[in-house]
């Protein structure tokens, strides 16, 4: 090849780079999600199951939150706490916070659901981390209802 023909051939190349996206560099990382974003990023029916996975991690390293869940009876979403959730009541301290509820124990239909085992899962907007109640009260009762307590509307 003569000195023409590599001319002509960068030139060729240099046309056809013309009005092309400059090659691409290195993107900007993206910001881990939270753990309530990446819930409601999930299909309905799987978030039950993430709630569970965090329960599962969040007792792994805390082995004095007991009983331990080796079973799982039930896991469902109690959705998003509203902003006129009862303030004395388990959901008031978590308003804004995605709720899922885990009841551990044996998968039987003799078997009753105990408050020691029943869990709720919140996930609290912007947070890394799970926070992860036991619904057992002082007496033994359950104090994570499924419906939400509302504050009396005031007058």
């Amino acid at each position: 090849m003569t000195i023409r023909q590599f001319a002509l051939a960068g030139a060729a190349f240099a046309l056809a780079a013309c009005g092309q996206p400059a090659a691409p560099g290195p993107e900007a990382p993206v910001a881990p999600q939270s753990l309530m974003e990446q819930a409601q990023a999930l299909a309905p029916e799987q978030q039950p199951v993430f709630g569970w996975q965090q329960l599962t991690a969040y007792q792994r390293t805390h082995p004095e939150a007991q009983p331990p869940c080796t079973s799982i009876r039930r896991a469902e979403s109690f959705g998003v706490i509203p902003a006129d959730a009862a303030p004395e009541s388990i959901y008031g301290a978590h308003i804004g916070a995605l709720v899922l509820s885990v009841q551990c124990g044996p998968q039987l239909t003799t078997a009753n659901d105990t408050a020691a085992e029943h869990w709720l899962v919140v996930l609290a907007p912007g947070a890394a981390e799970a926070a992860v109640l036991n619904c057992a009260n002082a007496s033994g009762g359950d104090q994570c209802p499924r419906t939400i307590p509302r504050a009396a509307p005031t007058p």
